[in-house]
């Protein structure tokens, strides 16, 4: 369905029936395998005809990406609370205990690693991609702006746009990766590295 014809969930009830799909999404993908989801699954559990998922997704992919974006930000809010008290009552490991947070939030929300290894597969280049880089880089920034308030906008920006690069595709792969033996040399490699940027621009900020 095209764009413009497909309706857009702005009044408050479409947002519900929005919200009602997705939800079916999350309970269903816990049942049973993401491969055998259809759409007359998900109006079956909703309630609603077929045609009023299509109202809002144009298909199956795009509903299922849909459904891990909105994970994503869940998982965001909440680790977004969790930056307020790591900061509030600052520790020497700060990035290694978010990250260690971030995942082990990720690993423990059902259905959540199935979406996203569909969305990482499915998923049209840039959707999505600026709200996940821009979530990274306030988490980065915001460990700098505490050890080092004076820093100038140019090395803030630098360092976010570093640690954007390397946490967005490694945050990702550690999820996905099944090996735990892979998995947690991976996390400690994205620690490292992202302690590493902040130690550069804190210093830089110093100077």
């Amino acid at each position: 369905m095209n764009d413009d014809v497909r309706r857009k969930p702005r009044q408050k009830r479409s947002r519900e029936k929005v919200d009602k799909i997705l939800d079916a999404v999350e309970t269903l993908v816990t049942q049973q395998s993401l491969e055998a989801l259809t759409t007359t699954q998900v109006a079956e559990h909703t309630g609603y005809a077929v045609g009023t998922i299509y109202q809002y997704f144009g298909n199956r992919t795009e509903l299922l990406i849909a459904a891990e974006e909105r994970l994503f930000e869940r998982l965001a809010q909440h680790l977004a609370k969790e930056v307020f008290a790591v900061l509030s009552d600052p520790v020497d490991n700060a990035i290694e205990k978010l990250i260690g947070i971030y995942i082990d939030s990720a690993k423990a929300q059902p259905g959540y690693l199935q979406l996203l290894k569909f969305s990482s597969v499915n998923k049209p280049p840039g959707i999505n991609e600026a709200t996940v880089d821009e979530f990274t880089g306030d988490l980065i920034a915001a460990i700098i702006r505490s050890e080092a308030p004076d820093i100038g906008d140019g090395d803030l920006e630098v360092a976010r746009k570093t640690a954007v690069g390397i946490m967005a595709p490694l945050t990702d792969r550690i999820l996905l990766e099944k090996n735990p033996v892979i998995q947690t040399k991976l996390q400690a490699e994205m620690v490292a590295l992202c302690e590493s940027i902040i130690m550069r621009a804190i210093e830089a900020g110093k100077q």
